[in-house]
């Protein structure tokens, strides 16, 4: 189904003020439903099932949120990018077909996971 991702950006400098504020929009033929997984620690290169749970093949776009420090890959020879505990993670512009989380943070991860694509 056809869906729209809207993300409100407030770019500012302390002090100073807002530098930039803008709304990107952009159009995906498929995803925007949220999904919850966990990932136990000691887990390496867990596959999200991402075309099964939300319908998108090729991800375009990934907005994530973990309770613990994780990192992402798309296959298992890629550098690992590192998402903060409690921090937003927002991915757009991409086209990826599998998504690997890894978690040493010594508890379990809670991730709350939005994939937008085809």
């Amino acid at each position: 189904m056809p869906t729209t991702l809207r993300v409100r950006l407030d770019i500012e400098e302390v002090p100073g003020g807002v530098i930039d504020s803008r709304l990107v929009t952009a159009a995906f033929d498929e995803g925007g439903r949220m999904n919850r997984y966990e990932v136990a620690t000691a887990v390496t290169d867990q596959a999200m099932p991402i075309s099964t749970t939300t319908g998108v093949a090729t991800i375009q776009a990934v907005y994530l949120l973990s309770d613990q420090t994780i990192s992402l890959r798309q296959v298992a020879a890629d550098t690992a990018l590192t998402v903060n505990a409690n921090r937003p993670f927002l991915l757009m512009g991409t086209s990826i077909t599998a998504l690997l989380v890894s978690n040493s943070s010594g508890s379990t991860a809670s991730i709350l996971l939005v994939v937008y694509g085809t």
